[in-house]
């Protein structure tokens, strides 16, 4: 997904939609780069973790790479100052070198600095400063982090000083909390939540649309796909994205032009999601 859109079946929403998940993630991110704390941020799969940090941060993780800063264009510097901190994929094969390489490759990138040549007291000292500090290094996928990698994450933390979030699976803060020096230091916990059901009635119209069609709150066989639609998935937004493209898949083999409760169950049979209530 795009960090700006929410892509249904090929299609887009072009405003990413702020649900109140969202707001409480971005009020959670915002203290966490404020008060330069360690953060957690949980939730189960799907429900929309990752998308929200990426709109957040708007970090593109290609801005940090050497052959773009080594020739950085006013684009480039214009694009980073829209960000408001770096967002990195833990690998699900990690080491502490490779985990320390890829936070400095991005951070120095927020900070236009990264040189292979550049000795670590410089290096330090540049991203320290006010103007180019990178105030966020969001790490997805934190369940990844072997006990090593997460020691070369706290240190290099402690060396340079910006807020910090870990976003995995529900139970990652039990785990840390096996890390003295690492859980000492946690300053902030959020949980991310499903959509609620008033942000679904309010999200599914704008999907109607994008598959060229109109949701009628009068018709009833609209109100019961809706209705389907929100037991099958309960506020899962991967689970969403999956069943809204198997929708359209079999409005078009069958050459429908209206969305029903028919069509939503013979999607959900095309899903391995397990037998809904």
């Amino acid at each position: 997904m795009k960090m700006n859109e929410l892509e249904i079946s090929g299609k887009s929403i072009k405003e990413f939609v702020q649900t109140k998940e969202y707001k409480r993630f971005q009020e959670f991110a915002n203290s966490v780069a404020e008060y330069k704390y360690i953060g957690i941020c949980h939730g189960e799969a799907g429900v929309g973790k990752s998308l929200a940090a990426v709109f957040y941060t708007k970090w593109d993780e290609k801005i940090g790479d050497e052959k773009i800063v080594d020739g950085i264009t006013e684009e480039i510097k214009n694009k980073i100052k829209g960000c408001k901190g770096v967002m990195i994929t833990a690998p699900v094969s990690n080491t502490p070198k490779i985990i320390n390489q890829s936070i400095r490759h991005n951070i120095s990138g927020f900070g236009y600095a990264h040189n292979k040549s550049m000795g670590e007291e410089d290096f330090i000292k540049i991203l320290q400063d006010a103007d180019r500090h990178c105030p966020l290094v969001i790490i997805d996928e934190a369940d990844r982090l072997n006990i090593n990698s997460l020691e070369a994450v706290r240190d290099i933390y402690d060396r340079i000083q910006f807020g910090l979030i870990f976003i995995g699976m529900p139970g990652i803060e039990k785990r840390f909390s096996r890390y003295p020096q690492l859980y000492s230091r946690l300053g902030f916990s959020h949980e991310f939540k499903n959509l609620t059901e008033d942000e679904m009635r309010f999200l599914f119209p704008k999907i109607w649309k994008t598959l060229g069609f109109e949701y009628n709150s009068d018709h009833y066989p609209d109100i019961e796909a809706m209705n389907t639609i929100l037991r099958i998935t309960a506020g899962n937004f991967r689970l969403i994205d999956r069943l809204f493209s198997q929708i359209k898949r079999i409005l078009k083999i069958n050459k429908l032009d209206r969305i029903t409760k028919e069509v939503v169950e013979a999607a959900r049979r095309c899903l391995i999601i397990g037998d809904s209530e």
